[in-house]
């Protein structure tokens, strides 16, 4: 399958890529629901421990309660730049348009969806019930990896588990793509990932615990 091709043919014939670049998902709309909640992408970070055993929150934790600390008290959330974020932000519609006619499904767009008051999920999509996530490596050892050996980073489970406890789904398809490779067998590979209630509940958990962190820092009550 020629990908130069199958982007044209679904930019031009569809549409595709400018239905999901304008989606609700990075809308201005869709930033200020997230504004202030913890989200998945970062529940890897808020899942990081302390090292003295009379602290629960790792210092990643602590600094990105900080950051939803600034993100409410100032209206406004942080830019984030850079070369792995804008190459993932280029190829996720592609890998959407690619894995649309390669296994011939359609791709439902998911909006942010709430856990409770302070924290939701964005999944990228779902089909036939099951929710996917997609990444795109910056560096294509990191796909390798995931190719050889079905690695996930323990990052993405968290943020897997956190979309199926948003969603209630029951499984999450984790797909890893790189337009780079020219073998076909290797361009794309997809995980199944089943919902585990215990991390969701460990989840859980962290995300009470670092509201009421919050809360405090803020003096709310």
């Amino acid at each position: 399958m020629n990908l130069m091709t199958l982007k044209e043919r679904k930019m031009e014939e569809q549409g595709i890529y400018e239905a999901i670049s304008s989606s609700e998902q990075r809308s201005e709309e869709w930033h200020a629901q997230r504004l202030g909640k913890f989200t998945a992408s970062r529940f890897g970070d808020l899942m990081t421990n302390s090292r003295k055993k009379d602290e629960v929150l790792g210092q990643t934790a602590i600094s990105y309660i900080y950051e939803k600390a600034a993100e409410i008290l100032t209206g406004e959330r942080k830019e984030v730049f850079g070369a792995a974020l804008d190459w993932g932000n280029e190829y996720e519609p592609i890998c959407k348009a690619y894995y649309s006619e390669l296994k011939g499904v359609t791709i439902e767009e998911m909006p942010f969806t709430l856990i409770n008051d302070y924290s939701g999920a964005s999944p990228d999509g779902m089909v036939d019930g099951e929710l996917i996530e997609i990444k795109c490596p910056y560096n294509t050892a990191n796909h390798l990896k995931t190719a050889f050996e079905g690695y996930i980073d323990p990052k993405y489970m968290w943020q897997i588990q956190g979309q199926m406890l948003a969603t209630g789904a029951l499984a999450c398809r984790f797909i890893s793509f790189d337009p780079r490779i020219k073998d076909e067998r290797f361009k794309l590979i997809e995980i199944r990932v089943e919902a585990d209630l215990e991390m969701q509940e460990q989840l859980r958990e962290r995300l009470a615990f670092a509201n009421d962190y919050l809360r405090n820092l803020l003096n709310i009550k």
